[in-house]
């Protein structure tokens, strides 16, 4: 069945620091993006990025559209394993005016839908929707959105998400932040591996919240970013994350 949460204050407070988390990141690429298009003198108009959210475990999808809603991004991809959260996800959307199987060409999004949410194993289906949203969008910001239930994510999902070198900042929100939070962590932020290559995350900021007041339970947001070249000992211009331009060019 689907999930919801019904601390509603609670998920308010949640949700708003997943916004602000990817807002923040969304305005500091920008802002580098406009400074380097001003110094170079370029008399081409300033085109922003699109933002693409790609949301893991995104049951009836209340953290990509409230999202999409604010402005923070401008289409959402979610993927959840229950059917019936999708299906709520979807009449969510439709509800909120980003109907899943209607476009708007007002809306930058080419006629594009602005939703799109998929009922299956998230490590079933990742690896192809980021190719497909990265050959479509081979100028679009991608950035994503994880939120598992208390095992976590599948190793294939994190193996997904290091591989995907266009994902420049991840937003974990864990049910779990001493067990399997612990876990993924160690297996996004590892060096390089056989079976996690990639270039690893490094966590750079924490926020519990308390959605289960008088209980030993919290829930906890940790923000992932791609590592850089500095973030890494020894890194060559190989191994580091690429640019945001450099990521997003077509392999």
């Amino acid at each position: 069945g689907a999930f919801f949460q019904v601390n509603t204050p609670g998920a308010e407070i949640l949700y708003q620091i997943v916004m602000d988390r990817l807002a923040e990141f969304i305005r500091q690429r920008e802002e580098a993006r406009q400074a380097e298009h001003k110094s170079r003198g370029d008399s081409n108009e300033y085109q922003r990025k699109k933002n693409i959210l790609f949301d893991v475990c995104c049951g009836t999808g209340t953290i990509g559209l409230a999202c999409l809603k604010e402005g923070v991004v401008d289409r959402v991809v979610g993927v959840d394993i229950s059917e019936p959260a999708i299906e709520d996800a979807k009449r969510n959307a439709k509800l909120n005016g980003f109907d899943p199987d209607e476009g708007n060409s007002n809306d930058g999004n080419d006629g594009e839908p602005q939703t799109r949410f998929v009922a299956s194993r998230a490590e079933s289906v990742m690896s192809q929707e980021i190719q497909r949203l990265t050959n479509d969008n081979q100028s679009a910001r991608f950035l994503a959105v994880v939120d598992p239930a208390r095992e976590g994510l599948h190793s294939e999902v994190i193996r997904n998400l290091r591989n995907a070198r266009e994902i420049q900042r991840i937003v974990y929100v864990s049910c779990n932040p001493t067990g399997s939070l612990v876990r993924d962590a160690g297996l996004l932020c590892c060096p390089p591996t056989k079976k996690y290559s990639g270039v690893p995350f490094r966590p750079t900021k924490n926020y519990p919240v308390d959605m289960f007041p008088l209980t030993n339970h919290c829930e906890l947001v940790m923000t992932f970013d791609r590592c850089t070249k500095i973030d890494m000992d020894g890194a060559t211009d190989d191994d580091a994350a690429p640019k945001e331009e450099e990521a997003t060019k077509p392999k």
